[in-house]
């Protein structure tokens, strides 16, 4: 071969793989350069948040007049969100006392057929039971309790000189119950139509006994001590004092013995109030509503109502007007005449009913007053500021009112009690207390003047309760209080700065220029909702600054 033709060869080889290279270039794809990133910031919350009310309390078991009894009320916070903290305080009381209207009294007559107890149904509470509240009946859906008497004697136990003496001389006293002492004065002048009752004789007497029929004309007799006396046909009886049952017996009789068999209404005179001579002397009355023993229950002893000091009477006499004072200038035991009902009155059945006072502004209602603290006075009450609690009683009144130169006095059904405060000012550890004088004392809302921190607890409120030392007897039968205490809180946030905020608060407490009472706080269980009046704008909050 020569060298002309491999040449060409070579030149056609060549062109050839130029060209293949030209198709493999135009069927490829350029690659350029791309860059991917992912990061995840996380943001942790837990809703662990808690404030709510610490306090140290222990109840008495018997509350008495002028008793303190500690109380210490603060808030904490367990959760792990700061918070600014505010609280307020209501009461609710439950009170069981006598009822003195006409419409829940049962007239204390004898009646038509059946026994007292006959429309009555026996209590089972012990709680009414101790306090002598034995029998009920309903009334509008609600009970009515009855009180009886209790025949326990109280022994003069601690009178050691007397404890043993026997003879009239050492003057022995005697042990007396709560029926006995209704008949204290020692004189009978009301009784049942034809009653039978008798009683024993202390010392020898000289007495009117009756002998053979029912005319029989009575014999001033003297009679033994130790007999045993009444009327005719009463059970024991030796002499027989009355003609038969035409001739009924008004006169002395031994309180601590005196036996009634006939059911009915029993009067007795007592405290002779000495007059001047020449005019009628004038006495008081008590008693109580006797019903024999039958079917298995007990003989019973039905209180009556009763005055309590009013009127210038004594504890536990019948109301001024209700009985007619038949005694003469100079009574003795042939003067003694049976009393009559004065027209348009009636001798009623002791009642008591239970009800349920809210907080309030009505004078049926517990009235709180704050009393700010005043550094002036003397007592740490007033130093430190404090609530009453007062429930007018009955009449709606306090105080004292003189009327034609006769002067009632409303506070003897009152109760007061004393709400004692704490840490009330404004310094940061404290609370500041925002009302409006001579409004709804009740509604006066303390603020906490710093943030409560995450485990951090308030400085006390409240330190104690006190019935006051000037609720009288009489006031109440018995009583539950309850000291509600309200608690709001609202969480502290943070800028990016980590520097707290009131920002919540400022929202749901919205501020006013002039703080005002929070109106919207209507009953005991209203809550402090977010369209209140502010009184946010005089709290002097804390921030922390870093």
């Amino acid at each position: 071969m020569t060298k002309r033709k491999k040449n060409a060869r070579e030149r056609r080889a060549l062109v050839g793989a130029l060209c293949t290279a030209a198709v493999i270039v135009a069927g490829s794809t350029f690659a350029w350069f791309t860059s991917e990133d992912e990061v995840t910031n996380r943001l942790s919350a837990s809703a662990n948040y808690d404030v709510s009310i610490a306090e140290d309390f222990q109840p008495p078991e018997n509350w008495l007049p002028g008793q303190k009894i500690n109380k210490d009320v603060s808030a904490v916070n367990t959760g792990n969100v700061d918070a600014f903290v505010r609280m307020w305080l209501g009461g609710q009381m439950r009170l069981l006392n006598e009822e003195t209207t006409a419409a829940n009294m049962k007239e204390a007559v004898k009646p038509a057929s059946a026994s007292l107890t006959g429309d009555l149904t026996a209590v089972t509470d012990k709680d009414m039971l101790a306090l002598g509240l034995t029998w009920q009946k309903t009334t509008d859906g609600k009970p009515v309790y009855y009180r009886t008497l209790s025949t326990k004697k109280i022994d003069n136990d601690k009178d050691a000189s007397h404890a043993t003496a026997t003879d009239e001389e050492t003057n022995s006293p005697a042990t007396f119950s709560e029926v006995q002492s209704m008949m204290a004065g020692g004189v009978l002048v009301y009784a049942p139509t034809d009653a039978k009752f008798s009683w024993k004789l202390e010392q020898a007497t000289e007495m009117k006994t009756y002998t053979g029929d029912a005319d029989a004309t009575g014999t001033v007799t003297n009679i033994a001590k130790d007999t045993v006396v009444g009327t005719y046909g009463a059970t024991g009886i030796s002499a027989a004092i009355s003609s038969n049952s035409n001739k009924a017996y008004y006169g002395a009789i031994d309180a601590s013995t005196f036996q009634p068999e006939t059911e009915g209404l029993y009067l007795f005179r007592r405290n002779v109030k000495e007059t001047a001579d020449g005019t009628a002397n004038t006495y008081e009355y008590s008693g109580y509503y006797y019903v024999p023993a039958s079917g298995g229950v007990s003989e019973q002893y039905f209180a009556l109502h009763t005055g309590t000091g009013a009127n210038g009477e004594s504890d536990y006499v019948l109301p001024s007007g209700v009985i007619n004072d038949n005694s003469t200038a100079e009574p003795s035991k042939d003067q003694v005449l049976p009393v009559t009902i004065a027209s348009g009155q009636k001798v009623y059945l002791y009642t008591a009913t239970e009800k349920v006072i809210d907080t309030g502004t009505g004078d049926t209602n517990l009235i709180w007053k704050y009393h700010a603290p005043d550094s002036t006075k003397e007592t740490d009450l007033e130093k430190n500021g404090y609530f009453t609690v007062t429930y007018k009683g009955a009449d709606g009144k306090t105080g004292t009112e003189t009327v034609e130169g006769v002067t009632t006095d409303y506070t003897a059904d009152d109760i007061v009690i004393n709400v004692a405060l704490a840490n009330i000012s404004d310094a940061a550890e404290a609370w500041t207390a925002i009302y409006a004088a001579n409004a709804d004392n009740h509604l006066t809302t303390f603020y906490y003047n710093n943030d409560v921190e995450s485990g951090d607890t308030t400085t006390k409120l409240v330190d104690s309760v006190e019935l006051s030392k000037n609720t009288k007897n009489g006031a109440y039968l018995a009583f539950d209080f309850d000291l509600n205490v309200f608690l709001e809180s609202i969480q502290v946030t943070m800028d990016e700065a980590g520097i707290e905020q009131i920002t919540p608060a400022t929202e749901a407490w919205s501020v006013v220029s002039s703080p005002a009472v929070n109106t919207e706080i209507t009953t005991a269980t209203a809550t402090m909702g977010a369209t209140n009046p502010a009184e946010i704008a005089t709290i002097t909050w804390s921030k922390a600054t870093s």
